[in-house]
């Protein structure tokens, strides 16, 4: 008897469940409506959709509105009632919509909580066919200067929003195009014209679209929101009445052509590109072994930074080049963009004599005339003045005898004794002495020279490597390194290399070649970098440091040795 009454029991719970479920269903309502109908192609309207029931305000989603539609803000608020001990709750969602075109649309079903809401046949109309005088006191004109590009052309394009009434707040957004560059360029501009018969204030905004897809594409029109003065309303003291106001501008179609088949170059479609360069050397020419700065600037009409190639500029062997990275930038001047690629170049010409730089050259594509063309750079000759004070490689170590001069036996004339007084006499024997004189101290000079050559003194212990002038550079070098700073070290490093190879004044690509490493070479080659490069940090004077104790050890051992070999000729 019990399990029967256990049975009856469940039975009548699940059917109590089943019929409170279908109640609550039952007791949920949704209805969706609209504000306008028809409504202009480029105007708001609300739709409102609202739920009877206790339902969640996630349940609306407005994505199947996409398709025709631009949809706004989405508000939802909710609202509980209570009568005669009976509560009632509604939920309302209130989306702002703009057609994207004219025509007949849908506006589909919606499902909220299983109540299912009834289509909404919407018919929008364009505006010139549209009676509604209230709806042009503010609409949106949109324009490109072409149809048909090239791809990643630059396309001008143009939104004037014009206002009738009194502007209390607003915003306008950009237009949209798919897989492009959009950005806004120069500043609004503002003023008033007349349109069929009515006064309109107006705002003009600018943009570059840069497209980076080729095909046929739709440029959709800014959305506007904002709020304008209601005079059809009734104010109250000194508060005038706001309107909300939402309006999208017409859309735009464009044809994007692809790279012509025969162009291989690196793409650039411009109106105009220019390269030219800029030279800082020193106040006395370009000089071996010092560093010049070529600047290279190539400048390009219609594109942004992004586009602009590297630039391939070649050098001679003769020269070490230290490229600093590439400044670039867009800027905007007349309503169009304009793009700059700066490359920094320290060049350290290594012999006097000239020096040919070749000409370097960048291909783009004339848009106007639809050509391949280039902007060249010409190549130039420049005059390397030797260093001041370098050491010369070839120096003869014998002195310099006066040449025997030449006479010419056919232009001598005889000569016709003359009797002289006795003074002429006097004065000539005197003449003769002294040339005799000077002859025999020559001959007597020039003996002494070969003696000298002949006979080799005891070498005595060097002192130009261990002097104090070199103690000092060494010292201020090693500050320097160990502060890791390029430009210090630089300023002693080409003395001492000098110092330590017994030329003083030799410059920095002298020292090297004289002592032959190719590991120091490398190291001053990485210094060079660090010093005439921005990015200074990334470089150690660690390796180089190290390099510099080694050579100068080994130097000064060698001349050590040197110093206490017997002489092949000791002195009696």
């Amino acid at each position: 008897m019990m399990s029967k009454l256990t049975q009856l029991f469940g039975r009548l719970s699940v059917l109590l469940l089943v019929f409170t479920a279908s109640i609550q269903a039952q007791q949920i309502e949704v209805t969706a409506t609209v504000d306008k109908n028809p409504v202009m192609a480029d105007e708001s309207f609300n739709l409102t959709v609202v739920a009877n029931g206790d339902v969640d305000r996630g349940d609306f989603d407005s994505s199947a509105l996409l398709k025709d539609f631009v949809v706004g803000r989405t508000s939802v608020s909710s609202q509980t009632q209570m009568i005669n001990f009976t509560t009632t709750r509604s939920t309302t969602w209130t989306t702002v919509l703009i057609p994207r075109k004219q025509g007949r649309f849908t506006i589909p079903a919606f499902n909220i909580a299983g109540g299912i809401t009834q289509p909404i046949d919407l018919m929008v109309v364009p505006v010139s066919t549209s009676s509604n005088s209230q709806a042009r006191d503010l609409f949106i004109s949109t324009e490109v200067d072409v149809e048909k590009v090239f791809l990643q052309q630059q396309i001008h394009y143009t939104v004037k929003l014009h206002i009738a009434k009194d502007l209390q707040r607003g915003s306008l957004s950009s237009p949209t195009l798919e897989n492009a560059d959009i950005r806004q360029i120069g500043k609004d501009k503002e003023y008033n014209d007349i349109i069929d018969g009515k006064r309109y204030r107006i705002i003009e905004r600018s943009f570059a679209i840069i497209p980076q897809q080729s095909g046929t594409f739709v440029i959709e029109g800014p959305l506007f929101e904002g709020e304008i003065v209601d005079n059809s309303r009734q104010s109250f003291g000194f508060f005038n009445r706001n309107k909300a106001v939402n309006r999208v501008g017409p859309n735009q179609s464009i044809e994007v052509l692809s790279i012509p088949s025969n162009y291989s170059q690196h793409w650039l479609p411009s109106e105009f590109v220019q390269i030219d360069d800029e030279w800082q050397r020193n106040d006395k020419g370009f000089i071996a072994g010092e560093p010049i700065t070529r600047t290279i600037t190539l400048t390009a009409v219609g594109v942004v930074e992004e586009q602009l190639p590297e630039i391939q500029s070649q050098y001679p062997a003769s020269v070490k080049t230290y490229p600093d990275q590439a400044e670039t930038t867009t800027l905007e001047k007349d309503k169009t963009l304009i793009a700059q690629r700066k490359e920094s170049i320290a060049i350290i010409p290594s012999q006097a004599g000239s020096l040919l730089i070749p000409e370097v050259k960048i291909p783009w594509f004339n848009t106007l005339t639809q050509k391949t063309e280039y902007a060249v750079l010409a190549e130039k000759t420049i005059q390397v003045l030797p260093a001041i004070n370098q050491p010369e490689t070839n120096i003869s170590s014998s002195p310099i005898m006066p040449s025997k001069p030449v006479v010419n036996e056919k232009n001598l004339q005889p000569v016709t004794p003359v009797i002289q007084s006795g003074i002429a006499q006097y004065w000539l024997w005197i003449s003769l002495a002294v040339i005799l004189l000077w002859l025999f101290t020559l001959v007597a000079w020039w003996k002494h020279v070969a003696l000298l050559k002949g006979k080799q003194k005891p070498l005595r212990p060097s002192s130009v490597r261990t002097t104090q002038s070199e103690k000092e550079l060494w010292n201020k070098l090693e500050k320097a390194l160990n502060q890791a700073q390029p430009q210090e070290i630089l300023t002693f490093l080409t003395p001492w290399l000098g110092n330590l190879i017994e030329h003083k004044n030799a410059t920095l690509d002298f020292s090297l070649a004289f002592i032959k490493d190719e590991t120091l070479n490398q190291a001053v080659n990485n210094l060079l970098a660090a010093r005439y490069s921005r990015q200074q940090n990334t470089w150690q004077s660690t390796e180089l440091h190290s390099l510099l104790r080694k050579i100068r050890k080994a130097w000064l051992q060698k001349n050590i040795s040197v110093s206490t070999l017997t002489p092949l000729y000791p002195a009696s």
